[in-house]
């Protein structure tokens, strides 16, 4: 893990731009495993954008909304959409571009000449998401003034082209104003986690056959719903959970009638991260990166307590082990870098790193859960919630070993 860059996206609020890239540079000997809690340097690492977007040359509306995803390891695609707000204007065709993030000339240049074909409709609240090698681009039920049409789309970057692909239906949830809040990509399936206020639910888009799927969801307390995009390591999914410092565990199955499941969720908290010299605040975002095998780095941001002048991002680094039948969590190291901003905040988007591929397994891969009869249908319905939380894992039964969900939040 010497040497690896972890590239942060981020949106910014009350500045002269929309967004920013940083490179975060993670440098540690193998034995290395933080003890305690982890120190901070002084005085702290200043990091620079690596650039700012987005320029006024370009002749993009004010505020844009933009949606990111990465392909093939190391690009970075930005889809730029006009702001509706507050007078619900109607948007414009929206602009994309593409970057190459182990080419430096291509981001430094800052000239955005790399452009691709812009999606058949704009989406003004939409979620960006990459899978087996394509972009799919999903509008949410918040859109203004109107929801778009198509609302589902899909990118081929070899015939930089877009397809329309069936809307997602959203009308079949308890609240049909979910919002996108994370997805994984596994089986020939597009897994989306959804939430609105105290409801979460999940839906599963299958890639070959362009149909959705609702997904029973094992209902695991504080853990659901997940956010950002999730890590797929060896049959398990990992994702971040909605308290700050927490990642939760779970399988992904699915029977011979189409139907969809999500086991129950472990919840693993990550421990000893920096803390920086003033403590986050606002509204905290953080984002999930898989570095190889079983390592992971947690990028974390808040706005400054006492200062307007900069914000402060962490990167800590760990390892989920395997220790006596359970899993659990081993810090390796934790950073903290100092950001100028000159007033305003920034919320982080997601990040990744250009030297691992995401994992994406194949549907020929996907756990089989045996589709209920017609007799046993009745009885299955009445089992407890615990009862089902067994059936639904029971591929990977031995890989759900309890733990406590329960676990302290770090101030």
């Amino acid at each position: 893990m010497k040497g690896i860059s972890v590239f942060v996206l981020v949106e910014c609020h009350g500045c002269p731009y929309d967004g920013a890239l940083y490179e975060v540079k993670l440098e540690r000997k193998e034995s290395e495993e933080a003890a305690g809690e982890a120190g901070v340097e002084s005085p702290l690492p200043v990091l620079d954008s690596v650039f700012k977007f987005f320029d006024k040359s370009l002749a993009l509306p004010k505020h844009c909304l933009f949606g990111s995803a990465r392909l093939d390891s190391s690009k970075l695609y930005l889809i730029a959409n006009g702001n509706p707000w507050p007078h619900n204007k109607r948007l414009t065709t929206p602009k994309c571009f593409v970057f190459d993030t182990v080419n430096s000339n291509s981001i430094s240049a800052l000239n955005f000449e790399h452009c691709i074909s812009p999606p058949k409709a704009a989406k003004s609240v939409g979620a960006l998401m990459s899978a087996y090698g394509m972009l799919y681009y999903l509008a949410c039920p918040s859109c203004a003034p109107e929801m778009p049409k198509p609302s589902f789309e899909c990118y081929d970057p070899a015939t930089n082209s877009w397809q329309c692909l069936p809307p997602c239906p959203y009308r079949t949830m308890a609240s049909p104003l979910m919002e996108v809040l994370g997805f994984a990509v596994c089986y020939g399936y597009i897994l989306i986690s959804f939430y609105n206020h105290n409801e979460s639910a999940a839906m599963a888009f299958h890639i070959d056959t362009q149909k959705w799927h609702p997904v029973q969801v094992c209902q695991s307390k504080d853990a659901y719903p997940f956010r950002g995009r999730a890590v797929v390591v060896d049959g398990m999914i990992y994702a971040l959970s909605w308290r700050q410092g927490q990642v939760i565990a779970f399988s992904f199955s699915g029977d011979s009638d189409g139907n969809c499941f999500l086991g129950a969720a472990i919840s693993l908290q990550v421990r000893n991260t920096s803390h920086p010299p003033s403590p986050l605040r606002g509204m905290r975002t953080q984002s999930l990166v898989h570095l190889g095998r079983q390592d992971f780095c947690l990028i974390q941001t808040g706005r400054n307590e006492y200062s307007i002048e900069h914000q402060y991002m962490c990167a800590t680094t760990f390892q989920i082990l395997h220790k006596g039948g359970a899993r659990v969590v081993r810090t390796l190291h934790s950073y903290v870098y100092q950001v100028d901003i000159k007033g305003g905040y920034f919320l982080v988007d997601f990040a990744f790193t250009p030297d691992y591929k995401d994992i994406e397994p194949e549907e020929k891969d996907c756990p089989i859960v045996p589709a209920k009869t017609e007799s046993s249908s009745t009885l299955e319905d009445n089992k407890s919630k615990g009862e089902c939380r067994f059936n639904v894992a029971t591929a990977r039964i031995e890989n759900l070993i309890p733990i406590p969900t329960k676990m302290p939040i770090p101030s």
